[in-house]
């Protein structure tokens, strides 16, 4: 699973944190729900920057990884001839 889709699975369960806390404050009187709202934007904003960062980390390694995939892969070097190459059966060289 790639980190991209870790960060989107957890940005519901934020939102449904932030809104608890955010309502709990409320209730206790320390933050009314009319001041508290913009911290729903920003926490959209920082899990959609994390979001877009995870994603172009992952594009760069699928690039890396095709990259080296395409790469002509390295040839063995040719076997020079040796003296135990001859067919011993017939006496000529093969």
């Amino acid at each position: 699973m790639n980190n991209w889709y870790q960060i989107r699975r957890l940005r519901m369960p934020a939102f449904l944190i932030l809104v608890g806390v955010l309502l709990l404050l409320q209730q206790w009187n320390i933050l009314s729900w009319g001041k508290s709202w913009p911290l729903l934007l920003i926490l959209s904003g920082l899990l959609t920057i994390a979001e877009r960062a995870a994603w172009a980390a992952d594009a760069e390694a699928q690039r890396r990884q095709q990259a080296q995939a395409t790469q002509a892969p390295s040839q063995a070097p040719t076997q020079a001839w040796t003296p135990n190459d001859r067919d011993h059966d017939s006496g000529t060289w093969s």
